[in-house]
């Protein structure tokens, strides 16, 4: 596979200063139908054939907070080439799991911080700002209310791989399962997050999870108590929206569970069931797995440890 990193990010900011104001047109011709995606819904500018789309675009690449946090982006990340070689290899992998699945292209974009990730039918776009500014001046300008201090902690490059990967594979190897019980939700989003570790097996878990190093060992540590608190609250059937949030939406911590607890730990625990059902059934192919709609086969693989 001979995968590469588009830089839309950079394409504009060199061609921004273009007084002729054609750069549009010509990057839209480049990017095709990801570009008005880019100008239109991601920065919400203006429509793509609007005159003043360019004035517009250039604009944004001449704020001065943007266009340093896109300097960062190309110092930190430089030509992306590390992250390349780990789409290429987990890629590769889906491919032997699924021959037939589209491979996508993969794009990198200044998204102003409206977008970290953004799989379409055949892109995946990623905004390479939310993966640079931990530790940078604009950090400190990002306000808490709307970037707390978790989201920040994740604002580094090797947060960038594994949450594009798992943002594709929830866009599309998941079912719909709203209205589900917590039950099919934990499995479903644990085949994502065991697909996940297979594509990227050398990364750290705690990436993958996007938890601090320390979270996930609490989570190994207390695996069995975590799980009793699941069922002795009869939490697994139910349908409740709000029990199935406070497991999987993100956060500092999960309510209910200490602070030292991470956010959405119900991946955790859907990955974990996954796991133990797939090491019990060695021959299943991840295809089979994927095929399988009765989450209660998967339970009853599952023992906490």
């Amino acid at each position: 596979m001979d995968l590469r990193i588009e830089r839309l990010d950079q394409d504009l900011f060199r061609s921004a200063s273009d007084t002729a104001f054609n750069f549009s047109l010509k990057l839209y011709a480049t990017y095709g139908p990801f570009y008005k995606e880019y100008v239109e819904r991601i920065l919400q500018l203006a429509p793509v054939e609007d005159p003043r789309l360019p004035i517009a675009l250039t604009n944004f690449t001449m704020n001065p907070d943007w266009k340093a946090l896109q300097q960062r982006a190309d110092s930190v990340l430089g030509d992306m080439e590390a992250q390349r070689a780990e789409f290429e290899l987990a890629f590769e992998r889906l491919v032997t799991f699924f021959p037939d699945r589209l491979v996508p292209r993969i794009v990198a974009f200044n998204s102003g911080f409206n977008y970290g990730v953004t799989p379409t039918d055949s892109v995946l776009g990623i905004g390479v700002e939310w993966f640079v500014a931990r530790g940078s001046a604009v950090e400190a300008m990002l306000a808490s209310d709307v970037f707390p201090q978790y989201m920040k902690e994740r604002m580094r490059p090797e947060m960038l791989v594994p949450s594009a990967v798992k943002g594709w594979l929830q866009v599309h190897y998941t079912k719909d399962v709203r209205g589900e019980d917590l039950l099919t939700n934990l499995v479903e989003i644990g085949k994502v997050m065991y697909l996940l570790d297979a594509l990227l097996a050398e990364t750290n878990p705690a990436f993958k999870f996007a938890f601090t190093d320390d979270q996930l060992k609490w989570c190994e540590d207390r695996e069995y108590r975590v799980w009793q608190e699941l069922i002795s609250n009869k939490q697994l059937y139910s349908r409740k929206t709000e029990d199935i949030d406070r497991l999987l939406n993100d956060g500092p911590f999960t309510n209910g569970f200490p602070r030292e607890s991470p956010g959405h730990i119900g991946e955790w625990i859907g990955y974990r069931m996954v796991k133990s059902y797939m090491d019990d059934n060695e021959n299943l192919t991840m295809a089979q797995l994927f095929a399988n709609t009765d989450p209660r086969n998967v339970l009853k693989s599952y023992k906490p440890r």
